[in-house]
């Protein structure tokens, strides 16, 4: 395993609302499983709208105060309720270079959350607390290359093999589903005496951690990477490392060396805190830490199959417009050739 030059912390968290983490202090004693581990086992959700990354106008400003607060709830259920609006059977297109949002999806999708994180009495402004400006320390020649990349990705049309992850439902969102609140919002713990397996109800994603081994001397890239764990006391470390660098995501970017480092720590009976360290060198100039809370689902909710290619044509109808593109450009236009001919 490579040496990461990054300190690893997991503050006292205190709280009193229903998205406060730690509403007991760190004395809080996790139950055991049979082999006398922490039993951070279950269904866990994370419901907020604090962005991963903080907005630039906030600069250094880590917390909401109350009042902010409510009113970030407020704008954001007005967003929900514009989202989730039908759409309109007689809508025009959308302007030239315009974007269709997945209005059908989200119609499917009620009750997103609009809260703001509360983390130790804190209205986080941002899941990255580290660096303090809550924002990626990107490189600058690394947001060159990654402005190219995604121009690439979204103009290459020439088969399955080049369009992005995600359209093909090989991976969806960021290098691991945890880390961040769009992706794997709802997961599955599952714990053996040697073994933790995450499973993300979104695209069925599944981690399999070996706990207290080595990374491989000769390693495979893969999507969500490599992953080995240990216990500290009653916190699960995790260390992921060998990611597919194809998967660079919008909200995380990574390279070939992008690595990541879980804390997950049972804060009471309801609550996870869940926390990571970022160490990419060749895109970020700085280790970036992150924190969310997780709660646990009522026992009445479920996990449900997210069957991405049910039914799924966009790849197929994406390369049959491009197809469609380069036979309208070889084929002269109706009643050009007549025309020419007259001449």
């Amino acid at each position: 395993m490579k040496t990461l030059a990054y300190r690893l912390f997991v503050p006292l968290f205190l709280g009193y609302a229903a998205l406060t983490i730690g509403q007991t202090p760190l004395t809080y004693i996790a139950p055991r499983t049979e082999y006398g581990l922490p039993d951070l086992q279950g269904n866990w959700e994370k419901r907020f709208a604090t962005p991963v990354e903080r907005p630039e106008e906030l600069g250094e400003k880590r917390a909401y105060t109350k009042v902010e607060a409510v009113e970030f709830q407020r704008i954001q259920e007005v967003q929900r309720d514009a989202r989730e609006a039908n759409v309109a059977a007689d809508r025009g297109p959308p302007p030239a270079g315009g974007d269709i949002e997945f209005r059908t999806d989200l119609n499917f999708l009620p009750d997103l959350p609009v809260e703001v994180a509360l983390i130790n009495g804190e209205y986080r402004t941002s899941l990255i607390i580290e660096p303090s400006n809550g924002r990626f320390p990107f490189r600058n020649e690394r947001l060159d290359l990654r402005r190219r990349y995604f121009e690439l990705m979204n103009t290459n049309f020439t088969g399955p093999e080049a369009r992005p992850p995600g359209e093909r439902c090989l991976h969806l969102g960021p290098p691991l589903p945890t880390m961040t609140n769009f992706d794997g919002t709802h997961i599955q713990i599952v714990q053996t005496k040697n073994y933790v397996m995450i499973l993300s109800e979104e695209a069925i994603q599944t981690r399999i951690i070996r706990l207290n081994k080595s990374h491989p001397e000769f390693p495979i890239t893969r999507w969500m990477g490599d992953s080995i764990g240990r216990w500290e006391g009653e916190t699960l470390v995790i260390h992921t490392n060998n990611f597919r660098p194809e998967h660079t995501y919008s909200q995380i970017a990574s390279s070939a060396n992008f690595e990541v480092t879980e804390r997950i720590t049972a804060m009471s009976e309801n609550e996870l805190l869940y926390s990571y360290t970022i160490v990419d060198p060749d895109t970020y100039t700085a280790p970036i830490v992150a924190e969310l809370p997780f709660q646990r689902m009522p026992p009445d909710h479920k996990l449900y199959e997210s069957a991405c290619h049910e039914g799924n044509r966009a790849v197929a109808d994406i390369l049959l417009g491009a197809r469609r593109k380069e036979r309208d450009a070889e084929t002269p236009l109706p009643g050009l050739v007549e025309s020419l001919r007259e001449k």
